[in-house]
């Protein structure tokens, strides 16, 4: 089997010398849990994780015969690499080929390098490398704080509160379908990032992110 690891960067390609003895691939889905009065719990599916990779391999100082053809001789010129790219905070294209499974390629991000030298083998290294994959936002995002997580809005230009004669007095609103808690903060009070004034004047809100359909919400002035 033709099995092979490569990396991209800086126009570079730096092909493993050792091929590491396992490659670990894990992805998570982040889900809420709801208790329904009268059904239990529910589980609501948030979003997808974005996908990690790790491996630990041998990087030799000098040439072995077990060592992968076109491969460098040199272990500090691979942790160069790897330290060079958390540094300037670029993402490298990693590479996993072989003849039974589909190729991998992605950009990733260096999360984190271990490096290891053992007594007898001076020079050589052991590399542990965590690697994360990348996803460049297409837009400018400003993080928008809640109680329970962090919500992601596009950024937008700062507006002052205007004046809204329906919020004089403290009134009620019913929920409807497409309602959200920025959008009526930006309705009653010009400002959706006000939506925390409405939160605190309804304790049954117990996640932001959630409001339903004919819920009876105060708008305090």
């Amino acid at each position: 089997m033709s099995y092979s690891i490569y990396f991209k960067f800086k126009g570079k390609k730096y092909k493993l010398p050792v091929n590491p003895e396992e490659l670990k691939r894990e992805r998570s889905m982040n889900v809420e849990t709801y208790r329904v009065l009268g059904t239990g719990q529910v589980s609501i599916p948030v979003y997808s994780e974005l996908e990690t990779i790790s491996f630990e391999a041998e990087f030799p100082s000098q040439r072995y015969h077990y060592m992968e053809s076109g491969a460098r001789a040199d272990a500090d010129y691979y942790e160069k690499m790897f330290r060079r790219a958390q540094k300037e905070l670029q993402p490298v294209r990693f590479i996993a080929s072989n003849d039974i499974t589909d190729d991998i390629s992605m950009m990733v991000l260096v999360k984190s390098v271990e490096a290891v030298e053992k007594a007898g083998e001076e020079g050589d290294k052991y590399l542990t490398i965590k690697l994360q994959e990348y996803k460049a936002p297409g837009k400018r995002y400003v993080a928008v704080p809640t109680t329970e997580s962090t919500a992601i809005k596009q950024e937008e230009t700062p507006k002052e509160p205007e004046s809204n004669p329906a919020v004089t007095d403290d009134k009620t609103h019913t929920v409807q379908s497409g309602d959200t808690l920025w959008g009526l903060a930006k309705r009653y009070y010009g400002n959706g990032s006000l939506y925390p004034k409405i939160v605190a004047a309804n304790p049954a809100i117990k996640n932001p992110n959630l409001i339903y359909d004919g819920q009876i919400l105060k708008i305090p002035a």
